[in-house]
């Protein structure tokens, strides 16, 4: 595995950072089924690949600066991640106190090792170490195996150790077999009594494992990039597609829109009309209304001529009644008696026929029904049917009317006007006048009759 890859696993890491001092996080943690994990129990290298799975690059170089290690002829800063592994292994195998540092950068990555309150057996520790499915998750199963109480269960944690070592740092080699298997521990333990030739030889084994490391990284991270740049390819086709779509669809839109542009037109269009046609009505409404008004007048001028015809007969038969008084008083004195007014020629009979006419004289009121139905006939028609309407205030008894009765409507009657034309009107005789309805086709009676019960 190379260091890149490492690094992202290990920065995929859920790292909370403790809010608790580490002394009261071990003192939490022992009250518990965990404890500090005797990490120099370990092997050599099983002790180098868990620090290389559970520790980010900064954080081992940070203990190798603290514990003050170092490698003969080579920097400390120069040293790959997998030699300062290697160099805190060996420090906290034959210091078991160094793992101290170790430990703490494990807190503050984990706060504490997972499961603590339940027990582990081998077996179970040995599932929970199959189960991790990632570097980090591997790490925190195996530090909470290593914590645990029991040295059976620490135990289940060293073949698991050993195929990381395989797979991440390769067989051990002939030379190297005591070290894997931690039959020399401190060997490699900065500052020991290693034979500089010896240590340098191991130093250039190193190198040159490191560098077959590095071009397997190189070709692992180049299937990574060919990799990357194909599911690149396939999310800007993707991209692509969906633009393509999103183009199309505003196209779509901008359609719909002219589309609704043209119907709030046409709406606004039918709004202007149905205004004007409103206003045409109206006009209409205001001539019908003049018309009637005018009727209204005339009838109004013909009643005060009437009545003004009767003040003046009225006026001569005072004037003659008064002459024949003054005669009667005459004759009187002279002894001779005045004759009777005769019934014929003078007296009260003469002025039966406007007394007659003054109670048989009804209020014409031309409705707003008759105006709007006269629009349909001619100004022949519209003129005899004002003929009708005007002998009817004179004297509804006229038998040239021949008014007859509508059938299931009280009080309303019909008058000829011309040989299929009906003059419909209604009498209120306590008002003392004559209501002027409609002017209707004489087979429109039974329709007529049928509506005006509707709305009564």
């Amino acid at each position: 595995m190379t260091r890149a890859a490492k690094e992202k696993g290990a920065a995929q890491r859920h790292r909370k950072g403790g809010d608790l001092p580490g002394r009261a996080k071990r003192e939490q943690a022992a009250a518990l089924r965990v404890a500090a994990a005797p990490l120099h129990e370990l092997a050599r290298d099983q002790l180098s690949v868990f620090l290389y799975l559970a520790l980010l690059p900064e954080e081992t170089r940070s203990l190798v600066k603290e514990l003050g290690l170092s490698v003969p002829g080579f920097r400390a800063g120069a040293l790959g991640d997998v030699e300062r592994c290697d160099v805190l292994a060996d420090e906290i195998r034959a210091r078991p106190a160094a793992a101290e540092g170790a430990l703490r950068a494990l807190e503050a990555a984990f706060q504490a090792p997972p499961l603590p309150r339940h027990p582990l057996d081998p077996a179970s520790a040995e599932e929970l170490l199959r189960l991790a499915g990632n570097e980090a998750g591997l790490a925190l199963a195996a530090w909470r195996v290593l914590s645990d109480r029991s040295a059976a269960v620490r135990a289940a944690a060293g073949p698991v150790l050993e195929e990381l070592v395989r797979h991440y740092y390769g067989p051990p080699e002939g030379g190297d077999a005591g070290e894997a298997s931690g039959d020399e521990p401190g060997a490699r333990r900065a500052g020991s009594a290693e034979d500089p030739s010896q240590r340098a030889e191991r130093l250039e084994r190193d190198i040159a494992l490191a560098g077959e490391r590095a071009k397997a990284a190189a070709a692992a991270a180049e299937a990574k990039a060919e990799e990357q740049r194909r599911r690149t390819e396939e999310q800007r086709e993707k991209l692509r597609a969906a633009l393509r779509e999103a183009r199309a669809r505003e196209s779509q839109l901008a359609a719909e829109a002219a589309r609704a542009r043209e119907d709030l037109e046409g709406a606004r269009r039918e709004l202007a009309r149905a205004r004007a046609e409103l206003d045409a009505l109206r006009a209409s409404d205001a001539v019908a209304d003049a018309q009637r008004s005018r009727a209204e007048a005339r009838d109004l001028e013909a009643r005060g001529a009437a009545l003004a015809a009767r003040l003046e007969r009225a006026r001569e038969h005072q004037r003659e009644l008064e002459a024949a008084l003054q005669r009667a008083r005459a004759g009187t004195a002279a002894g001779v008696s005045a004759p009777p007014p005769d019934e014929t020629s003078g007296g009260e009979g003469t002025d039966a026929g406007p007394e007659d006419d003054l109670a048989t004289w009804l209020l014409p009121v031309h409705t707003r029904e008759f105006h709007d139905s006269l629009a349909r006939w001619d100004r022949r028609i519209q003129r005899a049917a004002f003929k009708q309407a005007h002998l009817l205030a004179l004297d509804h008894r006229h038998p040239s009317l021949r008014a007859l009765p509508l059938e299931g409507l009280p009080g309303y009657y019909r008058v000829r006007v011309a040989t299929d034309v009906r003059l419909i009107y209604r009498r209120a005789e306590r008002q003392n006048r004559v209501e002027i309805l409609s002017l209707i086709d004489r087979e429109d009676l039974d329709r007529y009759i049928r509506q005006a019960k509707t709305r009564g």
